[in-house]
C-alpha cells in the first residue's frame, strides 16, 4: 500500500479503533512507514491543524523517529530548513493538543542535538516571546532529557555535552528569573494559577539542567564551581508560598512543589555542591527550616499532605546523604552545629512518623538509606586512636528505639494484600538498619531492645522488639554472651509457648531459629537448658504454626546437636506426626531436624528410630512411584534426611539401602527422574569418601534413568559420581559412556530443543576434562562425535549452552589437542562467524577464551589440522565479506596480528575480540561501542 496521507490516516484509524488482528497489521505497516524515505514529506501533511489528534500525534512521532534513526537521509544543506519547519510546527501547536506539542518539542530538541547544540540561544530565539514562554520552557526541559536518551557517536556526544554545559548558566539564570516572582508579597492573597504553572515549568526545566550540570562526571576546577544557592532559595520559596496558601497541597500545586524539590535535590546532591561546602551547609540549613515548618503541622497520622511530606523528605535525605561528612563534622564540633543537629532531628522524626506503616503513613521508609551512609561516614572518619564520639550513641540509640516502634504492625485484618507486601519489605529494611545501629552501638543494642520487650508490654510491642532482636542475629558473636541476649532468648521461648497472636508466635520462632548458633556457643548448664527449652518450644508450636516452627526446629537441631540428641525420640515422632505431614516445606524441615538429631545421637538409639522413619518414607516413595503425576514430597524429604545425616555416614548408608526398593521404581517414569536425581545427588554429597558401598546401586539407577530420558539434573549426578568414584569404582567407565552417549544422541537430534540439557552435557565434559582427564580415555571412541557436536553448539543463541560448549573445547585444546585436529579450521571459522554477529554480543567472552586456547595449540607440520591458528585465521578471513561486509582487509589484518600476539592475557584478547565484533556488526562509533570499550579503538 502506498504511503499517502489518506492511507496513513486510514491505518491510524484502524490502529486505534479496529479489531485486534487488524490493529497488529496496521501497527506493522505504520512502523514500516516511519522508516520509509517518504516519511520526511508526509509528516507535514499529517501535522496540519485540521487533522485529528491521533493523526497529528502519529505525524509528530514519525518526525521524531526519523530524526533519531534516519538523520543520514537529511542533506547538510537542508538542516536549517528542517529546523525552521519544526519551529513553525511547534509554535502552531501552542495551545495543543498537549501530546502533539510535547512530541514536537522533543523533535526540535533531537534536531538541536544532531547539530551539536551549537548556538542554542539563536536557535530558540523565535520562542523567546511572552506568548511562547511555555513552549520555550518545554523545549529547554526536554533537551537534557533527550541528550541522555539519544544514541549518538562519541564525538557528537562530547560536542553536545560541552555545548550544553556552556549554555547551562544562561538557562538557569533564566529559570531563576521566572522563579523570582516567588519573592513577591503574597500576604494578601495566593499566587495565581498562571503564576504557579510558570513556576512548575521553570522548576521542571531547572531540575533537568541541574541534573546535567551537577553530574558527578562533570569536571570542576577550584575556580569554576557554579553557585546555585540563589536558585535553590527561589525554589524553596516557591514551596513555602504554595504550602502557606494551601491547607491540602494537591494537583498542580503539589506537582510544582515536587518539581521544585526535585531541582533542589539535583543541585544539592551533585559534584558541584560538594565543592562549595559553605553553600552546601546553607542549603542544608534552609532545607531543614522549610522541612521543620511542614513537620510542625503535617507530620501526623493520615496527613492530608502525605505526598508533599514524602517529596521534602526525599529531598532532605538526598542532600544530607551527599553531605554526610559535613553533618558528621558538624555534630562532632564543639559546640555541635545547629544545622547538623536540626537535620538529624528531622530525619529521626521522619523515621518515626506517627501511625502504622503503610496504613497511616508511607514516608518513614524514605530515610533508611541515609543511616547506612551516616554510620559508614562515622566509621571512615574514626581511626584506631580515636574513640567514638558519644553523640553518635545517643543518635543511634534513639534510632534503634524508633525502629522498634515502627516495627509494630497493625492487625492483619486491617491490611490489604498489597499492604502486607509493603509491610514485609518495610520490616526487612528495618532489619538492615538495625545492623547499622549495631555497627555504632555494639552489644548495647541487646540491652536497649530488652528494655523495650518487657513482659507486661502489649503483644504488639513485644513482637516489634523481638523482630528487632531477630534482626541482630547476624551480628558478630561476642566473646561473652551479654545478659540481655539471654534474657531476650528466654522471652522468645515464653512467647513461643504463650503467644496469643500468630504474628508474635512467628517472630518468636524466628528468634529461636536465628539464634541457634548462639545457643550452641553458650557452654554453660544454663545455655544447655535454654537450648533444650527452645527445641521443646519449637516442637510444641508445630500444631499452631507448622512452617515457622519446623524451620526453627531444623535450625536448632542442626546447631544444638547435643540437646537435640537428648530429645531425638520426640523429634522423630514430630517428623511423623500429622502436623509433620501437612505440607511439603514442613516435611522437609522436620526431616532435616530428625536427621540432625539422629546423627548426633548414640548409634544404638538412632538406628531403630531411623529404621522406623525409613519404613515410613519407603511407603511414601512407593506411593509416589505408583502415582507419578501426583505431587508428592517423599523424595524431597528423603533427600533432606540424607543431607542431615552427613555426620553419620553409616546411618546414611543404611537409610539409602532401605529406600532402594522404592527408588528402583522411579527410573521407569520421566516425571520422577528429577526427584530421583535429587535423592541420588544428596546421597553422594552426604557420603562422599564413604560412598563406595552404594556406588553400584546409584550407577544402575542413573543409567536406567538415562535410558528413559536424559535430563540436566541427571548429568549433575553423573558429574558428582565420576568425581568421587572414578578411580575406585570399576564400572565408572561404563556408566559415563552410557550416560554421555544417551545425552549426546538426544542433543544431536535438535541442539536447540533442550538447551539446558546441552549446557549440562558440556558442563560435565568440561569438569571431567579439567579435574579427571582420565575419563577422556573412556570416551575415546565417542570423542570425535562429541567435538563435532560441540562445534555445532558454539553457534547457539542460548548463552549457557554456547558458553559450556566453548569452555569444553578450550579445555580439550589444552588437554587433548589431537581430538581437535579435524575440526580446528572449521571451528576457527565458526568462532569468527559468531564474533561477527551470528550470536548475541553477550557471548563474546567464551569465544575469546576459545581463541586463546586455540592459539596455544601447535600441531606438527604436515599433520591434518597443522599450521596452527595463524593459518586457520588467514584462511577463514581471506574470504571477502566474511564474517560481514563491515570488516575490511585492514580490520582483519589488525585483528589477526593482535590475536596471534596474545597467548597469555585473557583480558587483552577479550578487548581485541570485542573491538573486532563491533567492527563486524557496524557498531564502531556508536554510544554502545563507547560504553563497551575501555581501551583503544580498533578503528581510529
Amino acid at each position: 500500500m502506498e504511503y499517502t496521507a489518506q492511507n496513513l490516516e486510514y491505518a491510524v484509524s484502524v490502529f486505534y479503533n479496529g479489531e485486534q488482528q487488524e490493529r497488529v497489521k496496521a501497527h506493522t505497516w505504520l512502523t514500516q512507514a516511519q522508516r520509509a524515505p517518504e516519511a520526511w514529506n508526509f509528516v507535514w501533511e499529517l501535522l496540519q491543524p485540521h487533522k485529528g489528534t491521533e493523526i497529528q500525534f502519529y505525524g509528530a512521532t514519525t518526525l521524531h523517529t526519523k530524526i533519531l534513526r534516519c538523520w543520514n537521509e537529511v542533506p547538510a544543506e537542508s538542516y536549517d530548513e528542517l529546523k525552521e519547519k519544526i519551529l513553525q510546527a511547534v509554535t502552531s501547536y501552542t495551545k495543543g493538543p498537549k501530546i502533539v506539542t510535547n512530541r514536537l518539542c522533543i523533535s526540535l530538541a533531537a534536531v538541536i542535538l544532531q547539530l551539536g547544540a551549537t548556538d542554542l540561544a539563536s536557535t530558540l530565539r523565535p520562542l523567546s516571546t511572552p506568548e511562547n514562554t511555555s513552549l520555550l520552557l518545554e523545549v529547554l526541559t526536554v533537551i537534557p532529557e533527550e541528550y541522555n536518551s539519544m544514541t549518538m557517536g562519541s564525538s557528537l556526544r562530547m560536542r553536545n555535552r560541552n555545548s550544553l554545559l556552556q549554555a547551562c548558566p544562561a538557562v538557569l539564570d533564566d529559570m531563576h528569573h521566572f522563579l523570582q516572582t516567588a519573592y513577591n508579597d503574597y500576604s494578601k492573597g495566593p499566587p495565581s494559577e498562571e503564576t504557579v504553572l510558570t513556576w512548575l515549568s521553570a522548576a521542571t526545566c531547572a531540575g533537568s539542567w541541574l541534573a546535567l550540570a551537577c553530574d558527578d562526571t562533570v569536571e570542576y576546577g577550584p575556580t569554576n564551581v557554579p553557585d546555585y544557592a540563589p536558585l535553590c532559595r527561589a525554589l524553596q520559596t516557591v514551596v513555602h508560598v504554595i504550602y502557606t496558601w494551601n491547607e491540602a497541597v494537591s494537583d498542580t500545586a503539589l506537582e510544582t512543589c515536587e518539581a521544585a524539590l526535585g531541582a533542589v535535590r539535583a543541585a544539592g546532591g551533585g559534584a558541584g555542591a560538594l565543592r562549595r561546602p559553605a553553600a552546601a551547609n546553607q542549603l542544608l540549613a534552609d532545607l531543614a527550616s522549610l522541612t521543620a515548618r511542614l513537620f510542625a503541622k503535617d507530620n501526623v497520622t493520615n496527613s492530608i499532605n502525605e505526598e508533599l511530606l514524602s517529596a521534602i523528605i526525599t529531598c532532605l535525605v538526598s542532600v544530607a546523604d551527599c553531605h554526610s561528612r559535613a553533618i558528621v563534622q558538624g555534630m562532632e564540633s564543639n559546640p555541635p552545629q545547629q544545622s547538623a543537629q536540626q537535620i538529624l532531628e528531622l530525619l529521626l522524626a521522619a523515621q518515626t512518623a506517627p501511625g502504622y506503616y503503610p496504613l497511616h503513613e508511607t514516608r518513614s521508609n524514605l530515610v533508611f538509606g541515609f543511616w547506612y551512609t551516616l554510620q559508614d561516614e562515622i566509621a571512615n572518619m574514626a581511626d584506631g586512636s580515636r574513640k567514638l564520639n558519644p553523640v553518635w550513641r545517643e543518635v543511634f540509640s534513639r534510632l534503634l528505639m524508633a525502629l522498634v516502634a515502627k516495627s509494630e504492625a497493625p492487625a492483619d485484618s486491617a491490611l490489604s494484600r498489597d499492604d502486607v507486601e509493603l509491610l514485609r519489605c518495610y520490616r526487612q529494611d528495618i532489619s538492615d538498619t538495625v545492623m547499622y545501629c549495631y555497627s555504632v552501638l555494639g552489644e548495647s543494642c541487646w540491652a536497649a531492645v530488652a528494655d523495650a520487650c518487657a513482659a507486661d508490654a502489649p503483644e504488639e510491642r513485644q513482637e516489634a522488639a523481638l523482630h528487632v532482636f531477630a534482626s541482630l542475629a547476624d551480628a558478630p558473636l561476642p566473646q561473652r554472651t551479654p545478659p540481655a541476649l539471654r534474657s531476650l532468648l528466654r522471652h522468645s521461648v515464653r512467647a513461643a509457648r504463650t503467644a496469643r497472636t500468630k504474628r508474635l508466635l512467628v517472630t518468636a520462632l524466628d528468634c529461636l531459629g536465628g539464634y541457634a548458633s548462639w545457643l550452641e556457643s553458650i557452654e554453660t548448664p544454663e545455655g544447655s537448658e535454654l537450648a533444650r527449652e527452645s527445641i521443646t518450644a519449637a516442637g510444641a508450636a508445630l500444631q499452631r504454626c507448622p512452617a515457622p516452627a519446623a524451620l526453627a526446629l531444623r535450625k536448632l537441631c542442626t546447631e544444638c546437636s547435643a540437646e537435640a540428641a537428648a530429645l531425638v525420640g520426640d523429634i522423630v515422632t514430630a517428623a511423623q506426626s500429622a502436623e509433620g505431614q501437612s505440607e511439603a516445606f514442613v516435611r522437609r524441615q522436620l526431616a532435616g531436624a530428625a536427621g540432625a538429631a539422629l546423627a548426633a545421637a548414640e548409634p544404638a538409639v538412632a538406628a531403630p528410630l531411623l529404621r522406623h522413619l525409613a519404613h515410613s518414607l519407603l511407603a511414601d516413595l512407593r506411593a509416589q512411584a505408583a502415582e507419578p503425576t501426583c505431587v508428592s514430597s517423599a523424595a524431597d524429604c528423603s533427600a533432606a534426611l540424607l543431607g542431615a545425616l552427613v555426620e553419620a555416614p553409616a546411618l546414611a548408608t543404611d537409610l539409602f539401602r532401605a529406600l532402594l526398593p522404592a527408588l528402583a521404581l522411579f527410573p521407569q517414569h520421566a516425571a520422577l527422574l528429577q526427584p530421583l536425581y535429587n535423592v541420588l545427588k544428596q546421597a553422594l554429597s552426604t557420603l562422599m569418601d564413604h560412598c563406595l558401598p552404594v556406588v553400584a546401586e546409584v550407577s544402575e539407577l542413573v543409567v536406567a534413568g538415562f535410558e528413559t530420558q536424559p535430563c540436566a539434573s541427571g548429568m549433575d549426578v553423573v558429574k558428582l559420581l565420576m568425581l568421587v568414584s572414578c578411580e575406585s569404582y570399576a564400572g565408572a567407565a561404563r556408566v559415563l559412556l552410557a550416560c554421555v552417549a544417551a545425552c549426546a544422541r538426544h542433543v544431536a537430534a535438535d541442539v536447540r530443543a533442550r538447551p539446558e540439557l546441552t549446557a549440562a552435557l558440556f558442563a560435565l565434559l568440561l569438569a571431567l576434562t579439567k579435574k579427571t582427564p582420565l575419563c577422556l580415555d573412556w570416551l575415546e571412541d565417542a570423542l570425535l562425535q562429541l567435538v563435532d557436536l560441540a562445534c555445532t553448539c558454539v553457534h547457539m543463541w542460548e548463552a549457557a549452552a554456547a558458553r559450556a560448549a566453548c569452555g569444553w573445547l578450550a579445555a580439550l585444546a589444552a588437554r587433548r589437542p589431537h581430538a581437535l585436529r579435524k575440526h580446528a579450521h572449521a571451528l576457527t571459522a565458526a568462532t569468527l562467524r559468531c564474533i561477527g554477529g551470528a550470536t548475541p554480543r553477550n557471548q563474546i567472552e567464551p569465544l575469546a577464551e576459545l581463541l586463546l586456547a586455540l592459539n596455544r595449540v601447535q600441531f606438527p607440520e604436515g599433520t591434518e589440522g597443522g599450521s596452527g591458528l595463524a593459518a586457520w585465521l588467514r584462511s577463514a578471513l581471506d574470504v571477502d565479506g566474511f564474517p560481514t561486509p563491515h570488516a575490511t582487509r585492514a580490520h582483519k589484518s589488525t585483528f589477526i596480528a593482535a590475536v596471534l600476539k596474545e597467548k597469555n592475557s585473557k583480558r587483552r584478547l577479550l578487548e581485541t575480540v570485542q573491538e573486532f565484533s563491533l567492527v563486524c556488526r557496524g557498531l564502531v562509533g556508536t554510544e554502545y561501542a563507547r560504553q563497551t570499550l575501555a581501551s583503544k579503538q580498533l578503528v581510529a
